[in-house]
């Protein structure tokens, strides 16, 4: 099979979304936000057109093939919009980087404007290991209890590229090997209080947590099939 074309998306859909030096003009300030929008709805419009293009021929396609593409979306065109917009506790926005976002808005959210149907809000509102076991099937799911962070580590390197969602003792986010280096995204709510990507195994918050719920959701066949449709 030949080697499949990914689109750059992200620099086709020029997502860049934070808006120029704050004025307190009005209407300055309103066509800013209108701008945001738009670029923000250039991403999603580009994950949809690369869906179609591949639509046709999903079928053929390996898992590893299948999984490279929908990883890309999400983690090339989709989470790059978000980095930067404030974490807070109740932030529900829909548009990066207004208003704020917490966890489990950022994770369905994400989900959601890439393309994966899920109920946003329902999910976002629930225990992570419960949205986990929603969005997941069983058998991608890995459970650590008072695990060191190498094994966890070690556990993410052995199921190897992807994208992941970790639910921790009281936060969720996305784990993201590009089988190179192992990343943490998520909307955090230390440090700055902002969505930020990390090395996951420099992030006291994976390292503090007790109890962690992997979900190897770009790896779920079934997930796949949904997106692509």
């Amino acid at each position: 099979m030949k080697p499949l074309l990914l689109l750059s998306l992200t620099a086709w859909c020029a997502c860049n979304t934070r808006p120029a030096a704050h004025k307190k003009n009005n209407t300055v300030q309103q066509d800013t936000h209108a701008a945001v929008s738009r670029n923000y709805d250039s991403c999603k419009n580009a994950v949809l057109l690369l869906k179609q293009q591949y639509k046709n021929k999903w079928l053929r396609l390996t898992v590893a093939e299948k999984q490279k593409i929908f990883t890309n979306a999400v983690t090339g065109t989709i989470i790059p919009c978000w980095m930067g917009t404030p974490w807070s506790f109740n932030g529900t926005t829909e548009t990066p980087p207004q208003g704020s976002i917490a966890c489990g808005y950022f994770v369905t959210t994400v989900l959601r404007d890439a393309g994966v149907p899920l109920a946003r809000i329902k999910l976002a509102q629930c225990p992570s290991e419960q949205m986990i076991k929603t969005l997941v099937q069983p058998r991608y799911i890995t459970h650590f209890s008072n695990s060191s962070m190498p094994v966890f580590m070690a556990a993410v390197r052995q199921q190897g590229y992807g994208m992941y969602i970790v639910g921790l003792d009281n936060h969720t986010g996305f784990i993201y090997n590009n089988g190179q280096h192992i990343y943490f995204i998520h909307a955090s709510y230390i440090g700055e209080r902002k969505v930020t990507k990390e090395l996951a195994a420099e992030s006291s918050i994976l390292y503090y947590s007790k109890y962690k719920v992997l979900g190897k959701i770009s790896g779920d066949e079934q997930v796949l099939q949904k997106w692509i449709n």
